[in-house]
Formats: structure tokens, C-alpha cells, sequence
């Protein structure tokens, strides 16, 4: 039976190969391989059960008990149930998606959570049941949303992933016709106010900007929503907004409206909808967007409804637009002026596309710019950016300085306003050729750039910045309104630190971007740091000359003399230590030659070849049942083992804190002992690290160890020949090694077989 309940059969009815076996099952086991027959229930969650489980169910005697149990264990939610126990079975699947849950209706259908039963990603689906008597007109009208939303790619509208019908197996009932939407988690604008109240203006001008973006992406189009209203904007958790309900669209230049539309909702309906719904343009968009932003800002309608139809639609004709600081009288006037400008009576009175709009609620999207006091200079920066001056963060840390390298002067003006307002200097082009001459003119700390351009693409663009980067650590974030995530994932792959999709809100903009200045401030931080170290320490060697020569010397046959102590107790050579000696020099002085001449010079190889021997001297603080152990260690062991760059690198961190003059020498030595064994794709030990956050030093040393562990014999394994070792690296490539330093080893790799067989163990 267990076997036969994995097997599913047609996926649109609840009957199939069951009724045959009737007189062969229980009604636990008819009702489980119709569900599974059905794909209500999935193959794959049933067989992931404990067989105890299994078992249970099979013996359950009542239908309630086995739909209860199978809630319980997560393979039917509760709606699923209640329809199954109550026998309207059908539209549970829909095509290749199972119906999980109901979330709303309205005049165009009932919307659903949805699963795609083979992908497992989650839906939303709207369906639409229609017979044959029925007004035809409703499904052009349905079909109407589907190729408006189908046409319109945008990250603040919802997205179109497919659409179809389905009947009954009889053929007596209605046909549902059903439309697949990505899932948007969160609540609509109207139950989002109801809940938290009137919003800040910061917030609220926040999504109604979002919105706008997604308006200017219809308008492009052609399309008119007519039924923009709390309730079909959809607010997720990290608070993006999505346009929902493209139920009456049309296309505006055809003057033609499809059959059977209805003119929308009164309450932020423009007046000349009122009068004529099939001649209005996107300014009906945006009247209806200005008491949408009233409502947000109020938690009240712009017109409080009369009871009256027939009247209300009379006194819309004539009716002037509300003033938001009658009910909030700390919003300020410029903010109501917009309102009120949106809600003109006159469509030549309001902004003329929703780009003028997006423009105009710039300053109000930030929380510190309430001040009305202050938006009379942001409006003078957004007419001459050239008059806009950056303030610093802090007056003892210069200005950042950032390119925006984007065709659409509407995305350069948003991220030149809300980055400004961070202290940033910021420079605009408009194409990718622009930019690269623009590189080679002033420094930047980053740059934001577009993918699609006319001229450039955005991916050629960055990897010209990253085979000559004008500027050290210089972060590139790249954008774009169209590329899916994988292709913006590509994007990192290409070179790029970061990717945001457009449009983009004021906080994922200042997130993005300070993560990316922060880190190149550390990076920067750290190389001053160590130029710096190594400079002192080179100028405290000179300093000592001839007279202290010895004591350089003892120093370092005391660092030799104690790594070897560290190789005794772990039953290893000397000939270790030497060899790890003269293979960081020689890769060293090979990589000084090419991609790293600015970083390594000879003050710094002499000090890493007399550090490398202290790369395990760690393990001088584990257990000999650990250290000494013949064979493999288990993963318990393993951990244990891993502790030794931990301890050796907080030993040397103390003596660092007594002994400063020797900082530079100490640093180094901790940085390879902490950090030898970390890869360069941040899946190493003991803190991740990954890229350039590895120090060099340590880089270096990770490849010197890894060749001679892999040439040297241990109990558990043999030693591998030169040809075998560099095979074994070169395959570890894509996530292990610096590729610079590895091709560097490449270049040398004769000199390590050399080495190797000049000091054998």
C-alpha cells in the first residue's frame, strides 16, 4: 500500500485508479492516494514522514482524523482541509500549482496562496469562475489585467508568471480562468494604515515615490490604471512597494476602453474619470496617487462619503483637493502643496508624468528633512546640482566621492539627492564611455552603474574598471530594472561588489552604499596601515645599522629555534620550516614582480620569511591526543585541531601589547598564524574571511603549506610528487588560492621542486 500511495495519478480530479482499488483499501488509504493522486498531497512530503507515521495514517478510520494528522505534519495547511472535508475539491489544483490558502476577493476574482508543486515556490493566484451564461466581457476584462501586467516588468509592480483555465472533469461547472502572480508577503496600504495609523511623511512619501516609479513604467507603456487606491498597493516587510489590480487599464492613444470595464473607486477617482473613464491619461493616475498619499499621511479618504452616489459624483466635478495639515497641521506646507497640486481639478493643473511627481516628493523621503525650513535650498540643489556642495560627515574625514553612470537623469537626480543628504559628493554621466574618461580625471571612492546603456553596457564597463582600476579598492555597485537575480548574481561574478534593483528606495540606496564605503575604508585603513608599519620597521632596522645587525639575526634564530620546538612536539621536521622559508621568498619576490609591486618590497620579505616558520606555532597549546593522533581526526577532533591559529595568534596578540617597537614584525607573524588557513572564497577558518581581507602575508604562506603538506608523507596518506601537487592546487583554484598569487606560483613552481628536493624530510 505504501508503495501504490507514492504513485500519483491525473492531477485534475480526486478520483482516478482509487475507485478501482475500493474493494482492496480503507477509506484512510482511498482518501491519502486521491490526495497524493491529486498532487494536494506531494510524493516527496509523504515519503519524507517517519514510516510511523506513515503507519498511523494508513490506519486512521475517519476522514476528519486523517485531513487533522496530515495538517499537524505540515502536508495540508488548514483551508485545504476544510475543502476537502466539506467535498469542493475542485479549483485546489490549478494546472502545475496547488491552491494553499484564499486571500482576498473583489470584483475581478478570488486571489489565492498558491505552490508550484514541482518547484515549490510560492504564488499568488487570481481565478476568475465563469460559465457559459455569464457576461463574456468579464473575461476580456480579466485577460485585460493579465496582458497589462504580463507587458510591465518592474520591481513596484507585481510580477506575471503565467495564466490559464481549467474545467471540471464533468464538464457541469464553471470554468476557472486563473492568473499566476509572484507572492508578495506584507499587507495592502489600506490595512497597513488601519493597523499603524497615519505614517510619517518620510514613509509615506516613500512608497507613494515607489509607486510613482511604477506609474512612470505603465505610462512608457501606454497603460492607464484608473483603480489606483490603498488597497491595491501592496507593502512587504522590508517595506517595498508593489502595484496590484491592473483590472481596468487601457491603452490611452487608442481612446478605446475594454468592454465591460467599470470606471473604479470614487473615493480617488479624478474628475474627469468621473465624467468620461474612456479619454483620461496617466493624470488620472496621479489624482488618484495624491489621495492615496493623503490617505497615507491620514488614515482618512480625501472625500468623506455623503451616502448619495448620484450626488457624490455631481460634487466631484467641482470638488477642490483637501489639505492634509487640517488634520496634520506639523506636515509641511510644500508637502500639502503637492497634494494639493496632484489632486488639481484641472489634469493641466497636476505634475504631467509621474516622473515630475517622483521629483517633487524627493525632498520629503528622508526623515531628517521634515523641517520645511530647509527644503527651499534641496529644491535649489535638484534645479543646480552644480550649486550643491557636499557637507562632510565628519569635518576630520574628507568627503566620499561617487559617479552615477546611468541614461536616466530621473535615477542620477534621486541618487544624487538622497547621497548628497549623506555628506557624498557625487558626479553624474550618462554613458559608459563618459564614465571611463570621467575615471581618469578625478578619483572615486565608487561608482553606481547601470547595466543597460545605449553606448556601453554596464558589463563591459566594469571590467574595464577592474583590469585597470583607477583607484585603489574602488567599490562598483550595479543596477538595473529589468535583469533577473541570477543575472545581477552573474554581476558580482563579473567583478562587481554589489547589485540593487531599480527602482530602489531611499534606504536600500544609503544601505548599499555605506556597506560598500565602510568596506572600502577598512581596506584602505589597512593597507595605510601596514605601508606604515613596514616603513617603521624598515627605518628602525636601518636605524640599528652594522652595531645592531647581531640583533636581528638573534631575533630571527629565535623565531626559528621556537617554531621548531612547536614541529618537535607535532613529530614533524625541520626541514619544514626552511622550506617554508625559502618558498615564501621565492613566490613572494615572483608576485612583487607583476600584480603586487606596490605591496611587497624587500623590508617586507624578509620579514615573512622570518615569520612563515610560526605559521602552526599554535599548536604548541593542543592536546596530545589530538596533535598526536595517527590518522584522520573526526570532526570533533577537527574543530579542536582548527583552535591552533586561535591560540597562537591571542599568544603573540599579548606580547604585541608589551613589546611596541616590535609591532610590525608581531602583526605579521599574527596575521599568518590567525589567518593561514582561511581560502580565498571565504569558506576557510578560524573568521571567513575572504579576498583581499586575507592579509597578503598570510595568502602568501597558504600556499607555501599547502604545496609542502602535499609533498610531504603523513600516516594517512602518501606523499605526492611535484606534477600531482601542482594538479592538486590548480583544481582547488576557483575557491581556495588567491588567483594572482597562484598564477605567480605557477610561474615559479620549478623553484618550489627545487626547494623541496634540496631539503627533504
Amino acid at each position: 500500500m505504501k508503495e501504490m500511495l507514492t504513485c500519483p495519478t491525473t492531477p485534475h480530479s480526486l478520483n482516478g485508479r482509487a475507485h478501482a482499488s475500493l474493494d482492496r483499501v480503507g477509506s484512510a488509504q482511498l482518501l491519502l492516494q486521491e490526495l497524493l493522486g491529486s498532487s494536494l498531497v506531494l510524493s516527496e512530503d509523504w515519503e519524507q514522514l517517519p514510516s510511523n507515521v506513515r503507519d498511523e495514517l494508513l490506519e486512521c478510520g475517519e476522514t476528519e482524523d486523517v485531513l487533522t494528522r496530515l495538517v499537524e505534519h505540515g502536508l495540508l495547511t488548514e483551508y485545504q482541509a476544510r475543502r476537502i472535508e466539506a467535498g469542493t475539491t475542485f479549483g485546489l489544483v490549478l494546472g502545475n500549482y496547488r491552491v494553499l490558502d484564499r486571500l482576498g476577493a473583489g470584483g475581478m476574482g478570488i486571489v489565492f496562496r498558491a505552490e508550484h508543486v514541482r518547484m515549490r515556490r510560492q504564488v499568488a493566484i487570481k481565478v476568475l469562475p465563469l460559465s457559459p451564461d455569464q457576461d463574456q466581457r468579464i473575461l476580456r476584462r480579466f485577460l485585460t489585467e493579465i496582458r497589462a501586467i504580463a507587458q510591465l516588468q518592474h520591481p513596484n509592480i507585481v510580477g506575471a508568471i503565467d495564466a490559464g483555465e481549467t474545467s471540471s472533469s464533468d464538464g457541469a461547472g464553471p470554468v476557472l480562468h486563473f492568473f499566476v502572480m509572484e507572492y508578495i508577503p506584507g499587507q495592502d496600504l489600506e490595512e497597513y494604515v488601519r493597523e499603524n495609523g497615519p505614517l510619517s511623511p518620510a514613509k509615506a512619501t516613500d512608497i507613494i515615490h515607489q509607486i510613482a516609479s511604477a506609474l512612470a513604467e505603465a505610462n512608457k507603456h501606454n497603460l492607464v490604471h484608473r483603480d489606483i487606491k490603498p488597497s491595491n498597493i501592496q507593502v512587504t516587510p522590508e517595506g517595498q512597494a508593489k502595484l496590484l489590480d491592473f483590472g481596468l487599464a487601457r491603452h490611452f492613444p487608442t481612446g478605446v476602453t475594454e468592454p465591460g470595464t467599470v470606471l473604479g473607486t470614487l473615493d480617488y477617482m479624478a474628475p474627469e474619470q468621473v465624467q468620461d473613464a474612456h479619454t483620461v491619461d496617466i493624470r488620472a493616475d496621479l489624482y488618484a496617487l495624491g489621495g492615496t498619499l493623503y490617505w497615507a499621511l491620514t488614515a482618512q479618504a480625501p472625500f468623506p462619503p455623503k451616502g448619495n452616489l448620484v450626488q457624490e459624483l455631481a460634487t466631484r466635478l467641482h470638488q477642490q483637493p483637501p489639505s492634509v495639515r487640517a488634520k496634520r497641521p506639523e506636515i509641511p506646507a510644500e508637502l500639502d502643496a503637492i497634494i494639493r497640486r496632484l489632486m488639481a481639478l484641472s489634469p493641466d493643473d497636476r505634475y504631467a508624468t509621474p516622473q515630475a511627481a517622483m521629483r517633487a516628493l524627493l525632498p520629503f523621503l528622508k526623515p531628517e528633512l521634515r523641517n520645511h525650513n530647509e527644503l527651499s535650498g534641496i529644491r535649489s540643489q535638484l534645479d543646480n546640482p552644480s550649486s550643491a556642495e557636499p557637507r562632510a560627515i565628519d569635518d576630520a574625514q574628507r568627503a566620499h566621492r561617487i559617479l552615477l553612470i546611468d541614461d536616466e537623469p530621473d535615477i542620477r537626480t534621486f541618487c544624487r539627492f538622497v547621497l548628497q543628504a549623506e555628506g557624498l559628493a557625487c558626479d553624474e554621466v550618462d554613458g559608459g564611455a563618459e564614465a571611463l574618461e570621467a575615471v581618469k580625471k578625478r578619483p572615486y571612492d565608487l561608482v553606481i552603474l547601470d547595466i543597460n546603456m545605449p553606448d556601453m553596457v554596464g558589463t563591459e564597463v566594469c571590467r574595464r574598471l577592474r583590469e585597470a582600476p583607477p583607484t585603489p579598492h574602488l567599490k562598483i555597485i550595479m543596477t538595473s530594472g529589468s535583469a533577473n537575480s541570477d543575472t545581477m548574481a552573474q554581476m558580482l561574478l563579473a567583478g562587481a561588489d554589489d547589485f540593487v534593483t531599480k527602482p530602489f528606495s531611499v534606504v536600500q540606496l544609503q544601505a548599499r552604499v555605506k556597506a560598500a564605503l565602510r568596506l572600502k575604508d577598512a581596506q584602505d585603513r589597512s593597507d595605510l596601515l601596514n605601508r606604515h608599519l613596514l616603513a617603521i620597521n624598515h627605518q628602525l632596522e636601518e636605524s640599528l645599522g652594522s652595531r645592531d645587525t647581531d640583533l636581528v639575526q638573534a631575533r630571527n634564530a629565535l623565531v626559528l629555534a621556537l617554531a621548531k620546538l612547536s614541529e618537535h612536539r607535532a613529530n614533524e621536521t625541520g626541514a619544514h620550516l626552511v622550506r617554508m622559508q625559502k618558498y615564501c621568498r621565492c613566490l613572494a619576490e615572483e608576485a612583487a614582480r607583476t600584480t603586487f609591486t606596490g605591496q611587497i618590497d624587500e623590508a617586507f620579505i624578509e620579514m615573512l620569511e622570518c615569520c612563515a616558520p610560526l605559521h602552526d606555532i599554535g599548536k604548541v597549546g593542543l592536546p596530545d591526543h589530538i596533535l598526536l593522533k595517527p590518522g584522520r581526526l573526526d570532526q570533533d577532533e577537527r574543530i579542536i585541531m582548527q583552535a591552533h591559529t586561535l591560540i597562537g595568534a591571542e599568544t603573540l596578540s599579548a606580547v604585541a601589547e608589551q613589546h611596541g617597537s616590535a609591532l610590525a614584525f608581531l602583526q605579521m607573524a599574527i596575521d599568518i598564524i590567525r589567518h593561514h588557513h582561511e581560502r580565498f572564497d571565504g569558506k576557510g577558518y578560524p573568521d571567513r574571511l575572504s579576498g583581499s581581507d586575507i592579509p597578503l602575508a598570510a595568502r602568501l604562506v597558504t600556499i607555501a603549506d599547502v604545496y609542502d603538506a602535499l609533498r610531504s608523507r603523513r600516516v594517512y596518506k602518501p606523499a605526492l610528487s611535484h606534477a600531482a601537487a601542482l594538479q592538486v592546487m590548480l583544481e582547488s583554484a576557483s575557491g581556495q588560492f588567491d588567483p594572482a598569487l597562484l598564477q605567480a606560483f605557477q610561474r615559479c613552481a620549478p623553484q618550489f621542486e627545487r626547494i623541496y628536493r634540496a631539503s627533504p624530510d
